[in-house]
């Protein structure tokens, strides 16, 4: 959606806004970048304190990023990894190693500014690639390399506190272990995955314990001999561990988790019980506390995850997010964290949401009354929200942080008090990020008569918007249908009526990714439409009669020659295909004439001659919601007649996942579309699909990279690395002969040619881009909008610029 009439129509901006004076960028305007937004916005996973001070923690979340702060959450810098991070470990002998496990074992030696990967080390590395629907990274090593072909991921890391320079790692079902500093490894392969490490300065200083979920094994630091120790039957499997030592006396005492029945969803419902060791494994005993056994309902609940102070561990937190009780003639559940100050001997609550029937989306429930919180708990506190995760000092168990589906909160005082750590509330209603931005966008957008007014269409959150340029930023979905307000995917601004805004909205997020069609009845189940404001964006109400309510919409651009008050405006519907409005939106029909098989219409652009493109992407192709192997190709229609019909153009010959599609403004002929690279049959239709195909799972061969038409959408040349994930282009109205890409690929392209070389953008290392989009009041800027991680802006400094 990168073209001049889709990004905010930037020709009437151009003339409307006062902006800053195009030209050549200099070395003095090569700026770090920022990030912009609300903060916080999605989840976020195992916090992990310093030994050194509880004011430095590390924070990951599930679109790749990683966030280190060293005020307490008063503000982060992001560290990016390929397919983001996976485990942390902070350096108990210096203050300033800290160590991020991913696809590798990467360690910094100054406080998080520079990273090294140490696992593999560079020169064992053969081949590198990105494969699959989110270009998830991966890579081959030498024989000799200590690590693993069948392990991709690091998934926990501990240094040794007894001895400085020894570490050990888990990697699935594999032991590596250092006493160099990691320059030279040793391994050993268990029979089970690994589910946690650890080792003390007291009585286990001499041995390494490995919890798997049926035993503990031992590992001698002298002998390197393993020796088993088997979980007692009744408490196994065992899925969550973790460990420490009593403040005063040294004593180690273990918890686990045991789930007495299987997990009947993702979000860990299953009926659980807590068990404790006070004897470094020998014995173990189930907690009977009647808070965690849940007596007074008689319901066992669900709990998640269970953690301790490392060397206060008579302080432990313990999730959980099915807390049934009997309200009346109903039950309600609830969800929080529950603690234990005296080692397990007695259990009380501390962070107590819900109250309601626990369900996503449905506004009975409360958040906890002892949250001091910024706009997540307006935003979303009377809905069920998933609590993740804890992580607790490591020297004071009353310090500990929790993260959920929107944000990080923390404690000083053993949960008799949390407060959020992701974003800055303002007097006046609106919110900054404090950088910890895990959400994702698809635009900026512009208002033509106001430059301090911009808004950000996103994922989970909806749509926000900013009148002090960027600064701050408020949520505004008041209008927009419950069932809709899960994701904003595009908005545009009349150019000539002020406060006149429409936009798209979706219940599905993330299309057009297959994750989000694998289910067989997504297509009867989704719903959303397109949505008007007259005030700016600060109210909207649906618009959609000839469209209906059950039309995930993902784009909307609007004719600039058609009359003020009786707009036509084309919005696009990935299970419907292409609706035309000819009154402002107030009326919608479908027109889908040449379109073929495949409706999963996702983006439209307008050129300025008046021809429409199209972009359609692959989805399965099931009959009466029978899942089945056989799937549609993307394909790119082009039309001449305002929709009436379309034609489809050959791109490439075979299979093509289309994305996003660009016409330079200066040159309606000249046409970039982006295009995703080598996905897997099981990416579209489903793992559980293809294991039972006479092929099984398989590569599908399809070029990603950018293509290039000059005839009008006729013919087409690759100009771009195929192999790549690109999910836009962007024209630079501003800068002749400048376009940029935006890739999945952990990077962002520039080119000063139109296409014929490119560089890749200075500093910007995010897994997962969408597009670039020029910043109108500063046209040297640019924005780039993110699958995970808000919006990043600067100067587009390239690398060896």
């Amino acid at each position: 959606m990168t073209t001049f009439l889709k990004h905010g129509l930037l020709l009437g901006i151009a003339i409307l806004q006062a902006c800053s004076p195009a030209g050549k960028q200099s070395a003095a305007l090569e700026a770090e970048w920022t990030k912009i937004g609300p903060g916080g916005g999605g989840s976020t996973f195992i916090p992990c304190f310093s030994y050194h001070t509880p004011d430095r923690f590390l924070v990951r979340c599930d679109m790749t990023g990683a966030y280190l702060t060293n005020d307490g959450g008063k503000s982060y810098d992001m560290i990016n990894f390929p397919n983001g991070s996976s485990c942390f470990a902070f350096d108990p002998h210096d203050r300033n190693t800290v160590y991020v496990g991913s696809s590798f074992l990467n360690r910094s030696a100054d406080g998080g500014k520079t990273w090294t990967p140490i696992l593999p080390k560079p020169d064992e590395i053969i081949s590198e690639r990105y494969g699959g629907d989110h270009a998830g990274y991966s890579v081959e090593v030498t024989a000799d390399s200590p690590y693993p072909r069948d392990a991709r991921t690091v998934s926990m890391v501990l240094v040794d506190p007894v001895t400085p320079g020894t570490m050990y790692v888990a990697m699935g079902s594999y032991l590596l272990y250092s006493d160099d500093n990691g320059q030279n490894w040793a391994r050993e392969k268990i029979d089970r995955r690994i589910n946690y490490l650890y080792t003390n300065t007291f009585g286990l200083k001499n041995e390494l314990y490995l919890f798997t979920d049926a035993a503990i094994l031992i590992f001698d630091k002298t002998s390197r001999k393993i020796t088993e120790r088997k979980l007692p039957a009744a408490m196994t499997p065992a899925e969550s561990f973790t460990a420490g030592t009593l403040k005063n006396s040294g004593q180690t005492v273990f918890y686990a988790i045991h789930h007495t029945k299987p997990r009947n969803n993702d979000n860990n419902y299953a009926t659980s019980e807590l068990w404790i060791s006070y004897d470094a494994g020998i014995t173990w005993s189930q907690v009977n506390d009647p808070v965690i056994t849940n007596r007074s309902s008689g319901v066992i609940p669900s709990f998640a995850m269970v953690r301790c102070s490392e060397k206060d561990a008579a302080h432990a937190y313990l999730v959980t997010n099915m807390y049934p009780e009997t309200a009346g003639d109903k039950t309600v559940y609830w969800y929080g964290a529950i603690k234990t100050g005296d080692a397990g001997k007695t259990w009380d609550w501390v962070l107590k949401s819900g109250g309601g029937s626990g369900q996503y989306g449905v506004q009975d429930a409360r958040d906890a009354d002892n949250i001091k919180d910024a706009w997540v708990h307006e935003a979303f506190g009377g809905e069920f929200i998933l609590l993740i995760d804890v992580g607790v000092a490591p020297t004071d168990g009353n310090i500990a942080a929790v993260t959920d589906w929107y944000r990080t909160m923390k404690t000083t005082d053993g949960g008799t008090t949390w407060e959020e750590a992701y974003s800055i509330s303002n007097s006046d209603g609106s919110y900054t990020s404090r950088g910890m931005d895990v959400t994702t966008t698809y635009g900026v957008h512009f208002d033509p008569f106001d430059n301090r007014h911009i808004a950000i269409s996103y994922t989970d959150i909806g749509y926000h918007h900013s009148y002090d340029g960027g600064k701050s930023w408020t949520r505004s979905v008041a209008g927009v249908p419950v069932k809709w307000v899960n994701t904003c995917y595009w908005v545009v601004f009349d150019p000539d009526v002020k406060g006149k805004v429409w936009s798209v909205w979706a219940s599905l997020h993330d299309f057009p990714r297959g994750k989000m069609t694998r289910n067989a009845n997504w297509s009867r189940t989704g719903s959303g439409g397109v949505c008007v404001s007259d005030d700016g964006g600060k109210t909207w109400k649906p618009t959609i009669e000839g469209m209906g309510q059950d039309s995930p919409a993902t784009c909307i651009v609007l004719d600039p020659k058609s009359k003020a008050g009786n707009r036509t405006l084309y919005a696009s519907v990935y299970n419907k295909g292409v609706f035309k409005s000819t009154d402002d939106g107030k009326t919608w029909q479908l027109k889908n004439r040449g379109i073929e098989g495949n409706t999963c219409a996702f983006d439209l652009t307008l050129a300025k001659n008046g021809t429409l493109f199209l972009t359609v992407c692959p989805t399965p192709n099931y009959q009466n919601s029978e899942k089945r192997g056989d799937f549609y190709s993307g394909e790119v229609y082009r039309s001449t007649d305002g929709a009436e019909t379309w034609t489809k153009l050959n791109v490439s010959d075979g299979l093509l996942f289309p994305n996003s599609i660009t016409v330079d403004p200066r040159n309606p002929k000249r046409i970039y579309l982006a295009c995703w690279a080598n996905i897997s049959l099981g990416d579209l239709v489903g793992g559980d699909v293809t294991r039972n195909l006479p092929g099984g799972n398989k590569t599908l061969d399809m070029p990603g990279g950018v293509f290039r038409s000059d005839d009008g959408g006729d013919t087409w040349t690759s100009i771009f690395d195929k192999r790549q994930y690109v999910y836009d282009v962007t024209v630079d109205p501003y800068h002749k002969g400048r376009i940029y890409c935006c890739t999945f690929n952990r990077a962002a392209y520039r080119s000063d040619d139109d296409g014929k070389t490119w560089k890749k953008l200075k500093d910007y290392d995010f897994h997962w881009g969408h597009r670039i989009i020029i910043d109108e009041n500063d046209r040297d800027k640019i924005f780039i909008t993110t699958f995970g991680a808000s919006v990043w802006h600067g100067y587009p400094a390239t690398e060896n610029y």
